[in-house]
C-alpha cells in the first residue's frame, strides 16, 4: 500500500533512519541535480521524543542510524525485533540493489535530495505498512527524507511487509505509475524472492498469460494478484531462471533460526532494471505531454486506469529489446500481438 505525501498519525513508537546506498550519498543530496523531485515541508508532524542508539555494525548498515520514540501505552519495540526488522531490511536491499541489479531509491534524480529512508513503526496499527513518495523534511526532522511506516509490532521473521513496503520506495524512485496491477502485483511478486514455498510446483513460473482482452482487463483491475502475472512473464523471458542469490544472503537468519532469504531461484532479475527504465521513460515522456512537473503528478493520475495503453507499451518496449520476437516463445508472443493494438504510438 502506497500513500502521498504527509504523515500525521498522532502515536509513533520507533523511528529507524536506514541510508541504502552502494556509495556515500553526501554528495549526491548536497548537489541535486536540476532534475531532482522537490523536498516538502510538512507544516504538522507527530511530536517525538528520540533516544540514539548505535548502528548494529554486524549487520553491514554502518549507514544506519537509530532513533526510537518511547510510548508508555504500547512500550519500545523490543531488541529482538529491531534486529529482524533491520535484518530483512538489509537482506531486501542486497537482493533489490545486488541481485536485481535496480538503483538504490536515493542515488535517483527524484529522491536525490533525500538524505536517508526513515522507516517508522506506528503504534495506531499493529500490522501492515505504507511506503511514502515524496522527499519531505518538518520541523520535527529538519532534514529532508523519504518515509515508509509499519505496524508497530512488526515480526519480520513472520511477516515480509518491511521488504514489500522497502520495495515500493525502489518502484516510487524509478516511476510514477500506482496502478495496482503494477504497483502492487509487482512488490507482492517480489515477497516471492524470499520463499522457498513460493519455488515449488511450478507456482514461481505462474499461470498462462492473458489470451484476449477480457482476460488482461481482468489482470490491470488486480492488484496484488497480479503478482501471478509478472511471475508468467519473467518466467516466459527467463525460462532458465537465476541461483545468482549470494550465499551471504542464504546465510543470513532471524533470532529464531529461519533464513531471511530462503529462495534459492527466481526468474527475470535481468530483465527487471530494463522494465522499470522503460517505465520510467514512458512517464517522463507522458509528463511532458500532458505538461506536468515530471515528479509532480496529482495522485489521482498516479492511479488512473486510462494510463494503462502507456504501461502496456513500456511493457511491449521492454519485452522486445529483451527477447527479439524470434526468440520469444510462443505464449508471450500470443500475448505481445495482443497487446499490440492497444498500446500508444
Amino acid at each position: 500500500m502506497s500513500k502521498h505525501l504527509p504523515l500525521t498519525h498522532h502515536w509513533w513508537i520507533t523511528l529507524l533512519l536506514l541510508c541504502i546506498a552502494t556509495a556515500k550519498l553526501t554528495p549526491v543530496a548536497a548537489q541535486p541535480t536540476p532534475e531532482a523531485g522537490e523536498c516538502h515541508y510538512l507544516q504538522r508532524d507527530a511530536p517525538l521524543q528520540i533516544l540514539t542508539n548505535g548502528p548494529n555494525q554486524t549487520l553491514g548498515l554502518e549507514e544506519a542510524h537509530f532513533f526510537i520514540e518511547v510510548v508508555e501505552e504500547i512500550g519500545a519495540l523490543s531488541t529482538t525485533q529491531r534486529d529482524d526488522l533491520e535484518r530483512q531490511l538489509n537482506a531486501a536491499n542486497l537482493l533489490y540493489r545486488d541481485v536485481l541489479g535496480l538503483t538504490p531509491p536515493l542515488l535517483m534524480p527524484r529522491y536525490q535530495r533525500a538524505n536517508f529512508i526513515m522507516v517508522i513503526l506506528r503504534a495506531d496499527q499493529s500490522r501492515g505498512g505504507q511506503a511514502y513518495d515524496e522527499v519531505v523534511r518538518s520541523p520535527t526532522v529538519p532534514d529532508c527524507h523519504i518515509r515508509m511506516a509499519l505496524g508497530g509490532q512488526v515480526n519480520a521473521a513472520e511477516n515480509l511487509t518491511p521488504a514489500h513496503e522497502l520495495f515500493h520506495l525502489y518502484q516510487n524512485a524509478h516511476m510514477m505509475f500506482k496502478q495496482a496491477w503494477v504497483h502492487e502485483g509487482l512488490a507482492r511478486w517480489s515477497e516471492s524472492l524470499f520463499r522457498e514455498d513460493a519455488q515449488r510446483g511450478g507456482a514461481q513460473e505462474g499461470p498462462p498469460l492473458p489470451v484476449n482482452a477480457e482476460a488482461l482487463n481482468a489482470v490491470m483491475q488486480a492488484s496484488y494478484g497480479a503478482a501471478t502475472f509478472w511471475q508468467r512473464l519473467f518466467y516466459l523471458l527467463d525460462s532458465q531462471g537465476s541461483r545468482s542469490i549470494q550465499k551471504e544472503l542464504h546465510d543470513k537468519r532471524y533470532h529464531d533460526g529461519s533464513q531471511v532469504v530462503a529462495a534459492s531461484e527466481f526468474y527475470g532479475h535481468a530483465f527487471l532494471p530494463l522494465l522499470f527504465a522503460s517505465l520510467n521513460e514512458a512517464g517522463a515522456t507522458l509528463a511532458h505531454q500532458e505538461q506536468w512537473p515530471v515528479y509532480g503528478w496529482a495522485e489521482a493520475e498516479q492511479r488512473s486506469l486510462r494510463h494503462n495503453r502507456v504501461i502496456l507499451s513500456a511493457i511491449h518496449d521492454a519485452v522486445s529489446t529483451y527477447k527479439p520476437i524470434a526468440d520469444q516463445p510462443d505464449e508471450l508472443r500470443a500475448f505481445m500481438q495482443l497487446i499490440e493494438p492497444m498500446i500508444n504510438r
